[in-house]
């Protein structure tokens, strides 16, 4: 990772705690990376959600989990992880799984802005 790319990922971060949309994200978006076109480090981190969100709800159940919350984080992976779904929780089921969710994505590495969990209304 570049110094550049480390500026960029810290300023999204912060941006991201204050609730503000960062523009170096939106770059990324606005460059319409497809699935097909994911780095290594992208498709990992795109298997370890993947594999996270099954077990987790596995774990968990579904009782409680807003459907909603799970067809958000379903079309999160199926896009790649690329997606920028707002996938809200609006429960305590669904916090639980985010937790969860953000825990093994950073555990495995991944920022925790990775994630798809916004609740811009």
């Amino acid at each position: 990772m570049s110094s550049r790319d480390a500026l960029h990922l810290i300023a999204a971060f912060a941006l991201l705690l204050s609730g503000v949309t960062s523009p170096f994200l939106a770059e990324a978006e606005e460059a319409g990376t497809t699935a097909e076109e994911r780095s290594d480090w992208q498709r990992k981190k795109c298997d370890v959600y993947r594999q996270a969100f099954a077990e987790i709800l596995d774990h968990v159940g579904r009782e409680g989990v807003s459907p909603a919350f799970i067809a958000k984080n379903e079309a999160f992976i199926e896009s790649g992880c690329l997606a920028d779904v707002d996938a809200c929780p609006q429960t305590k089921a669904d916090i639980e799984v985010a937790n969860g969710l953000t825990i093994a994505s950073m555990n495995a590495g991944a920022a925790s802005s990775f994630s798809p969990f916004r609740c811009r209304q």
